[in-house]
C-alpha cells in the first residue's frame, strides 16, 4: 500500500471514479491523500473581474462527493487548491517527489462545465 497519494480532481464524474480507484491503493490510518484541484488562471481572472471569486469554497463544494467518499472509508486527506494551468500544476506536483503515486481521471470538466 502507498502512504502518500496525489489525486488530481476537478469535480467531474471521471475524477470521482479515479477517487474510487484510489481506494484500491489506500489503507485507512496509513495513507494520506492530497486532493489537488487546479483553478485555471483564466477562470480565476474572470471570477475576480466579475466579483464571484471564491475558488477555495467552490473547490470544496465541487469535490464534496470525493471528500465524503474518503470520510466514509476512513482515508485521511488534505485538499489543496492551486491556481494556474491545470496540466502544468498537476505535472509539477507529481514531479515534486512528495507522492508515491498519482491518480487522475482520463477526462475532466470542460470550460463550459
Amino acid at each position: 500500500m502507498y502512504r502518500t497519494l496525489l489525486l488530481a480532481a476537478d469535480g467531474s464524474e471521471n475524477s470521482y471514479r479515479a477517487a474510487e480507484e484510489l481506494l484500491n491503493f489506500a489503507q485507512p490510518g496509513e495513507t494520506i491523500v492530497t486532493i489537488l484541484n487546479v483553478v485555471d488562471v483564466n477562470d480565476s481572472k474572470s471570477s475576480v473581474l466579475h466579483g464571484t471569486s471564491s475558488s477555495v469554497a467552490e473547490s470544496k463544494k465541487k469535490l464534496n462527493h470525493i471528500t465524503t467518499l474518503f470520510d466514509e472509508t476512513g482515508i485521511q486527506y488534505e485538499l489543496k487548491v492551486e491556481h494556474g494551468s491545470p496540466k502544468e500544476v498537476v505535472v509539477e506536483a507529481a514531479n515534486s517527489g512528495a507522492y508515491e503515486a498519482v491518480v487522475l481521471g482520463t477526462r475532466g470538466l470542460n470550460g463550459l462545465q
